[in-house]
């Protein structure tokens, strides 16, 4: 076993040289940032889940926004204790903050998290090719138009991604290493060793994760069918969803430039109105998804062409680049799981009625104004007051 700090020790840099940007980003902001994003997004997530479930929201397209809460909850509950443990520990560092569990479950959060985001990306991709089903008006898949089959579409998104991420789970190992300390357990860092005597120091055993893949398949697997892919699918049903809406405006304007004589308009113009109505709120939510399908876009592909760069340029590139931006890619990623509610409320009136129906925000805020009314007459109620009770 060598000392962990020696052997990781790098001063010559072949593509990128983020070492310093890296080093501040993590030890200053990046701990409070994502714990910050982590609990509000697990909130976030709890209310979209609430709402969803709730009677007059369940639709097929609601039951994906489900199951794809249920993931982004799911992630940013374990990131808490992970990102609390390594970005936000008191200092000094004894060894024992590296000790075994620790190890361990620093792995279960790495596999953990590569497989939830695995079904973040195919419900993203079903949601897409539902949304396309519904907006091309193929009423002939009665998959996509029937909740219960959806709720299995989803099920299996849950029990067959984790097995197409099996192989991944073979590629980390947790190996000791001596490390350095001091009398009393401190981690002493290679550059301070100087001030120590030799009696003050001494050898302990830490835990850390190792990659355990000589042959780099986790990098061609994880960048290419569980990122690049997936970005490409949505990439190209996004198209077809916009080139759909598109189509559809045009046919609609042409049908209204070559509407009837004012005279048929009266008696045909409530069932157009509601007709008008439909359209108006199914190209809303369209445009609402597609605003989540495009986020998640942003987020995945600088992660797919990253990655699929490291598998081709090797080990010295993903160290020095993809792992140096390691968690900046995290806490983008975190931010889209967690916007999803503020998308909901801010471009879908039925989910803002239901949220505010359900947790009673307008009772509440009506009780504050009244609150906050009160003092402007509060002498003279406490008057009436005294006088009712002398009585």
């Amino acid at each position: 076993m060598t000392d962990i700090l020696e052997a990781s020790d790098m001063t010559n840099h072949t593509y990128c040289d983020l070492d310093a940007f890296k080093e501040h980003y993590k030890e200053n902001i990046h701990g409070y940032l994502s714990l910050t994003v982590c609990l509000f997004g697990s909130i976030a997530n709890m209310f979209n889940i609430c709402v969803l479930r709730t009677k007059q929201m369940r639709s097929p397209t609601n039951y994906i926004l489900t199951g794809l809460a249920v993931a982004d909850l799911l992630v940013m509950l374990q990131y808490i204790p992970f990102t609390i443990h390594r970005n936000l520990a008191s200092k000094p560092l004894y060894y024992t903050h590296f000790n075994y569990p620790w190890a361990i479950y620093y792995m279960f959060h790495s596999l953990f998290t590569l497989t939830l985001h695995f079904i973040a990306c195919c419900l993203t991709i079903i949601l897409a090719i539902w949304r396309y089903v519904y907006v091309s008006q193929l009423h002939h898949s009665k998959i996509c138009s029937d909740q219960k089959k959806t709720l299995i579409v989803i099920v299996a998104t849950y029990i067959v991604c984790p097995l197409l991420c099996y192989p991944m789970f073979s590629t980390l190992d947790v190996k000791a290493y001596n490390q350095t300390c001091d009398l009393n357990g401190v981690i002493v860092l290679k550059q301070n060793r100087d001030k120590y005597e030799h009696s003050e120091l001494k050898k302990e055993t830490i835990y850390l994760l190792h990659p355990n893949d000589p042959l780099q398949l986790s990098i061609w697997l994880y960048s290419l069918l569980l990122k690049l892919l997936p970005c490409v699918l949505l990439s190209v049903l996004s198209y077809k969803i916009i080139a759909v809406l598109m189509d559809t405006r045009r046919r609609r304007n042409r049908l209204i430039n070559s509407c009837q004589p004012l005279e048929d308009f009266n008696s045909q113009r409530k069932p157009s109105s509601i007709q008008l109505y439909k359209e108006t709120q199914a190209d809303r939510t369209t445009k609402m998804l597609l605003t989540v399908l495009f986020l998640f876009l942003l987020t995945e592909f600088p992660q797919a062409i990253l990655g699929q760069i490291s598998a081709v340029y090797g080990v010295v590139f993903f160290r020095e680049c993809y792992s140096a931006l390691g968690e900046i890619m995290d806490i983008i990623a975190l931010v889209n799981s967690s916007i999803n509610f503020i998308l909901y409320c801010a471009m879908s009136r039925q989910f803002r009625a239901t949220f505010q129906e359900m947790f009673q925000f307008q009772k509440v805020s009506n009780w504050l104004v009244r609150k906050r009314s009160n003092p402007r007459n509060g002498q003279e109620e406490n008057g009436v007051e005294t006088k009712m009770s002398l009585v």
